[in-house]
């Protein structure tokens, strides 16, 4: 008895909401017609000031003011067709208050279960577990606000909650193909729902929304299934799938096969931003594997590095020294020998 009390009380709710619907309904048309009439108003000033530029042979300004109308247009079209859809659509019938019981009664048969909450003012349906091909997503509650159905035209008054949440792997906001942060994509059922919702039929409003989370369209999705359960690149975004990801043992975080790299002389594998290269080979190593030189300071590879603590250039450098020294030695030896030469066979005068 309590049940059924309750529901009466519910549908008393929704008979509320859906009179202050239609005032929003008309407050809507209302600010359409205001931004229609705007957009006349513009077309017929510069219809008044191309005249008159035409008249007094301002011709470059005649030119401008087409060429300025003629970018407007395709924002006055979409203007004009939110104009018309507004303007033809019919006017919401009122529901009665057994209506609105009988359509609560039907959606409790073709859902099995209704819950609603008249303190939260809320409405919700349970789905089965939803599989879109072979990936689990789990079921999800329908959720209507029912005091927030007067925002129909500026937001939408219901959420999609997933119960079991399997997210995709590249935004946990993502619990379904067309579902982001809890709000449905409606796409070509946004016009259908709205009216669902503005003449209360709420079994037809749950029904529909049911089956967009059903459906899969690959052309809209926030994240194909065929990324769900991939892995998100750390640095490029790219979604591979878990065999061919590359985990940076530095950083700890999981790079695609464009953003990563090995240690040439470990082999730890790290991405880019944590390799360094070598100046001297111009090969990858990871930071454990460099090392300073003691002349010149120049960070390389240890593979680069002799025991004397010497990068390749430090190391040339040195021989190049060692070569002009002996060098310079070979030199003054033959010098002497020289003298020593010139010398044979002088004898010494005594003064």
């Amino acid at each position: 008895m309590k049940k059924y009390r309750d529901k009466i009380k519910l549908a008393n709710m929704l008979l509320d909401a859906l009179d202050k619907l239609k005032i929003a309904r008309l407050q809507h048309i209302q600010g359409k017609l205001e931004d229609f009439s705007f957009k006349c108003s513009e077309v017929t000033k510069s219809s008044n000031i191309f005249n008159a530029a035409v008249n007094k042979g301002w011709f470059k300004s005649a030119e401008k003011i087409r060429s300025r109308v003629s970018r407007n247009l395709c924002d006055f079209s979409h203007h004009l067709n939110q104009f018309k859809d507004i303007i033809n659509s019919d006017e919401t019938k009122s529901q009665k208050l057994s209506g609105i019981f009988a359509d609560l009664n039907q959606v409790e048969q073709e859902f099995g279960e209704l819950k609603f909450d008249l303190k939260a003012k809320t409405i919700s349906v349970i789905t089965d577990s939803i599989e879109l091909d072979s990936i689990s997503l789990g079921p999800f509650e329908i959720r209507l606000f029912v005091d927030q159905m007067s925002k129909l035209y500026s937001d939408a008054p219901y959420k999609a909650i997933a119960i079991e949440p399997n997210p995709a792997a590249t935004d946990d906001n993502v619990t379904h193909p067309h579902v982001s942060s809890e709000n449905v994509c409606e796409g070509d059922g946004h016009i259908a729902i709205r009216r669902a919702i503005e003449q209360g039929r709420l079994c037809d409003f749950f029904t529909m929304v049911v089956n967009i989370l059903q459906t899969y369209n690959p052309d809209s999705p926030y994240v194909s299934l065929d990324d769900w359960e991939g892995i998100s690149c750390y640095d490029c975004g790219y979604t591979v799938a878990g065999d061919e990801c590359y985990y940076c043992e530095n950083c700890e975080h999981d790079y695609c096969s464009s953003c990563s790299t090995y240690c040439q002389i470990c082999d730890t594998t790290i991405c880019l931003g944590c390799s360094f290269e070598c100046p001297d080979c111009e090969q990858p190593v990871c930071q454990h594997c460099t090392a300073v030189c003691t002349e010149c300071e120049e960070t390389v590879c240890k593979n680069c590095i002799n025991e004397e603590g010497l990068c390749h250039q430090c190391q040339e450098k040195r021989k190049e020294q060692e070569n002009e020294e002996k060098k310079e030695e070979t030199e003054k030896s033959q010098t002497s020998l020289e003298v020593q030469s010139d010398s044979v066979g002088q004898t010494a005068v005594l003064s």
